[in-house]
């Protein structure tokens, strides 16, 4: 199936709105210029009763032609439909459409990573060995070529999750996705022959539908913990009713605090993040404006007059603050649409309901701004878990046939893919590429087979990456200080248990590698016993902890028995502390710090 190529003659490319007249004067159907009154345009002759697509779109201000072009002048129907769009919002033709009202948004769109993809493919080719670095804005998905294994699987199986695929394409979930500014806004007209609304309050089906595998952030943020796909527990003879898109189940699990307090994503997410701001991000989390800190350390401005903020404040009835109020404010001087002070108060107004949200303030905390606590990110210790998504098997059958996402046809080249296990537990903790401590999981861990046209093996590859991430698992109660300094799966050196003698680590893995065939480490291993890292990172500047970073932050642990609380003195300056207990050799403490190099 190939994409239908409209061909138009660009003018002035100016829409005038004039009283109840639109002039159009920005293409040519093969025909003279259309320029016709609103009102004697004759779609709705039999497109009748269609409704308003918004308030702030009214058919009788708008008309048909601003936004579907075709040709409103004529009753004939093929006249009529000539080259018109049934979705104006794709990307390809936005200009003529969407872009002439709100350009700046549309070339914000095309730049962003939720259209090009560029930090998914970069990182792939990265990963598969076909680049030396994971860090190119160049790249967009639907430009990928078909010339390697990693951009052939990229085509066929991540292709189909990003702003500007085509809508109703395939079935399934994944024909859900895609048409450009219709991913996010379009909600479908439940009655036919109705027009189908635009909207600003995206629920969270909105993004779940693409963001609910790899780092499954759509899920976790809703307490759904993804099974291993048995359907189990069994309801009344058939499998569970709690069934996620392509035969997946799940289990409910305690939720991300701000879901439970009525948040959906875009009381977070403002229009930067999700709509780019016109810039080109090599990752996602370089695309997002956002941070904890925003909202519970919040520093307050008052947007200028032209920013978006007060766009957003303007199309949602439930933002309807004054133009005085002062916004919170992000680093890079991007505003909140829905937090500010009211009197003493920080307030969060959610945007679905307008229900009114009091801010928690969270400054000079003692556990926050301690010596030795200064890189960690709020997720490294208010994140309860982590979905960690063990080994991904990728098997490419030369003599089958698969759908390319990019080029819709089916070609040879099929794949299949599985995994080793599932996890929804505690994180592993590393450096980002950032500088932040932050948690880390699989991001994938490729064991690729590629056969030959006999279905024997040609080659085997196996590719191991993590990656940091922000779980969006948020909760009030966080690991206590042995949870993270006794735990040598947050530092990095796989589930299992841990000696230190001599200034050497000793470790006894919980999971048996070899026995498994996966490898001679655990899967969640980020650095062994001898400092190696046996898995890539899928930053380049991303890392584990070192060995004598392990052995700072494992020796805290031994004082947090009769040292439990962030004030205690000894965390003031822990070094001297410790030169204190050898000089008075302390028999409690003596056991390890004689020891310590």
């Amino acid at each position: 199936m190939k994409k239908k190529q409209l061909t138009y003659f660009t003018l002035s490319g100016v829409i005038f709105l004039i009283g109840s007249f639109v002039i159009i004067d920005s293409f040519v159907l093969k025909k003279e210029i259309v320029s016709i009154p609103v009102s004697e345009e004759k779609c709705l002759t039999c497109h009748t009763d269609m409704g308003d697509p918004s308030p702030f779109h009214p058919i009788a201000a708008y008309g048909c032609v601003m936004c579907h072009l075709g040709n409103a002048s004529t009753d004939d129907k093929d006249d009529a439909h000539e080259e018109m769009l049934v979705n104006p919002s794709d990307l390809n033709h936005a200009d003529l459409t969407c872009g002439k009202c709100h350009n700046d948004i549309l070339h914000n769109v095309r730049n962003s990573i939720m259209t090009n993809n560029a930090g998914l493919v970069a990182s792939t080719l990265y990963q598969w060995d076909e680049r030396i670095s994971p860090d190119d804005t160049s790249l967009h998905i639907n430009e990928l070529p078909d010339t390697s294994l990693a951009t052939s699987h990229m085509r066929k199986l991540c292709a189909g999750c990003h702003v500007n695929k085509l809508e109703n394409d395939l079935p399934g979930e994944t024909g859900t996705r895609g048409g450009g500014c219709n991913d996010c806004h379009l909600v479908k007209a439940g009655t036919e022959g109705k027009h189908s609304t635009f909207s600003v309050q995206m629920d969270i089906p909105v993004c779940e539908k693409c963001h609910n595998r790899s780092d499954r952030v759509g899920l976790t943020y809703q307490g759904k913990f993804e099974s291993e796909g048995y359907g189990t527990p069994y309801e009344h003879g058939n499998t569970s009713s709690m069934e996620l898109s392509n035969g997946r189940y799940f289990y409910q699990i305690t939720p991300d605090i701000h879901y439970e307090a009525g948040m959906v994503c875009i009381d977070c997410h403002i229009a930067e993040d999700v709509m780019g701001d016109g810039k080109k991000y090599t990752h996602l989390e370089l695309a997002v404006h956002i941070k904890c800190e925003d909202c519970h350390q919040m520093k307050t401005a008052r947007p200028p007059a032209d920013n978006i903020v007060w766009r957003m404040i303007e199309v949602n009835s439930n933002l309807q603050l004054s133009p005085d109020s002062t916004f919170a404010k992000t680093e890079r001087n991007s505003f909140y649409a829905n937090v500010f002070m009211e009197d003493e108060d920080v307030v969060l107004i959610r945007k679905l309901d307008g229900q009114k949200l009091i801010i928690p303030q969270n400054k000079n905390r003692p556990e926050c701004q301690m010596p030795g606590h200064e890189k960690m990110s709020c997720q490294a210790c208010h994140s309860a878990y982590t979905p960690q998504c063990y080994g991904c098997h990728d098997v490419y059958d030369p003599t089958k046939k698969q759908l390319d996402k990019v080029s819709y046809e089916e070609t040879y080249g099929h794949w299949s893919e599985g995994r080793s296990y599932l996890r929804f537990e505690k994180p592993t903790l590393g450096i980002d590429n950032l500088g932040r401590i932050i948690p880390f999981a699989p991001g994938c861990q490729v064991y690729m087979t590629e056969l030959d046209d006999d279905l024997q093996i040609k080659q085997q590859k196996t590719w191991l990456t993590m990656a940091p991430y922000d779980p969006h698992s948020t909760r009030k109660n966080v690991a206590t200080c042995i949870d993270c300094h006794g735990s040598i799966k947050r530092f990095g050196l796989g589930e299992g248990n841990v000696q230190f003698k001599d200034g050497l680590f000793t470790t006894q893995q919980i999971y048996d590698a070899p026995s498994s065939g996966l490898g001679n480490f655990s899967l969640e291993t980020m650095i062994d016993e001898n400092g190696e890292i046996p898995q890539k990172m899928s930053r380049k500047t991303a890392r584990p902890f070192s060995l004598d970073e392990i052995k700072k932050i494992y020796r805290v642990s031994l004082c947090i028995t009769c040292h439990d609380s962030y004030k205690d003195k000894i965390y003031k300056d822990f070094d001297r502390s410790i030169e204190y207990f050898k000089s008075k050799k302390n028999k409690a403490c003596q056991n390890y710090f004689s020891h310590s190099r």
